[in-house]
């Protein structure tokens, strides 16, 4: 990691002021840590006029372009997964050749696309290696409206290391204990990191997609048996395909998810129904279009997703 600032604080830079890195944004603010948010052209000049508005209270977070303030500690990726191909140059060079990566992007591509970044811009493969950190949010029910951004539930961030492509030291892990726990951001390191990432990959498949299409908040799939229950059955096609990918997803990951979902806010809404309500490009390529791709793959059925796919797909349309 690349030296801290004088005033002796791990320095943070987060690329996507959204519901979610915004709300993250706004938890370091309020805890002394030194986060600054990454955003070129429209989105930084609107940010510099305007801040941030979470929870009702207004943010005024330092705005980096990125060549002015140097490498960061730790570069936190909360941008949409359409959004990311736009965002890469930020976080190449807000990175460095020292500076951690977390993604907290939806799916289970962006670490690749991220570590590819890296190497393309010249960045020796040495300094690209363990410097990827995979990682996910779970539990944050983070709303945006024109009014600015809401939670209710912090959320929990889970990180690790994958010795199959790049094993994360040991110190670089610890830093991110201490920057998330400085700014009291619950967090959990886990020690099958690929697991978690498609058990959060396997939720966005079930709610966020159900969701969209029905245009309903979390107080739906609480309370009715039948929402739940189309989640469920966009579930449990990922829980097969983890299976042939060799990943040990069970059917008590699925009901872990219902219990953490009883205690959302029943009035938030996914990131989907939101880009659905604002007219926003959706995230069904990540969700249902790698469904079947790899159902494809591995000549498995996925009719409900099947189904999803082509109904978001008309939606944009």
């Amino acid at each position: 990691m690349p030296e801290r600032d004088p005033r002796g604080s791990d320095r943070v830079g987060v690329v996507g002021a959204g519901a979610v890195g915004g709300s993250l944004v706004a938890m370091m603010l309020d805890a002394g840590v030194s986060v600054t948010v990454l955003a070129d052209g429209e989105r930084a000049a609107r940010l510099r006029a305007e801040g941030l508005t979470v929870n009702g209270t207004e943010h005024h977070p330092p705005v980096d372009d990125v060549g002015e303030q140097g490498e960061y500690d730790l570069v936190i990726v909360a941008t949409k997964s359409t959004q990311l191909e736009h965002a890469l140059h930020l976080i190449v060079q807000a990175a460095g050749r020292d500076g951690l990566v977390m993604s907290l992007l939806n799916g289970i591509s962006s670490e690749a696309i991220i570590r590819d970044a890296l190497r393309i811009q010249g960045v020796p493969p040495e300094s690209v290696a363990g410097r990827i950190v995979p990682a996910m949010i779970l539990g944050i029910d983070a709303t945006r409206t024109s009014d600015g951004i809401t939670y209710l539930n912090r959320g929990t961030v889970y990180y690790g290391s994958d010795p199959t492509v790049a094993p994360v030291p040991a110190s670089a892990l610890d830093a991110i204990d201490r920057i998330l726990g400085t700014a009291g951001i619950p967090a959990t390191r886990s020690p099958d990191i690929m697991k978690t990432l498609w058990w959060k990959f396997m939720i966005n498949v079930g709610i966020n997609q159900a969701s969209a299409i029905l245009r309903a908040p979390y107080g739906l799939f609480q309370r009715s048996a039948h929402a739940q229950g189309l989640m469920v059955a966009a579930m449990e096609e990922v829980l097969a395909l983890a299976h042939r990918e060799g990943v040990g997803l069970t059917r008590s990951d699925i009901d872990e998810w219902i219990a953490t979902l009883a205690g959302l806010d029943p009035e938030a809404k996914t990131s989907m129904v939101q880009d659905v309500e604002y007219g926003r490009p959706t995230e069904v390529d990540l969700f249902a279009g790698t469904v079947l791709e790899l159902a494809s793959r591995h000549g498995v059925e996925t009719p409900v997703n099947q189904v999803f796919f082509q109904l978001l797909q008309a939606m944009e349309e």
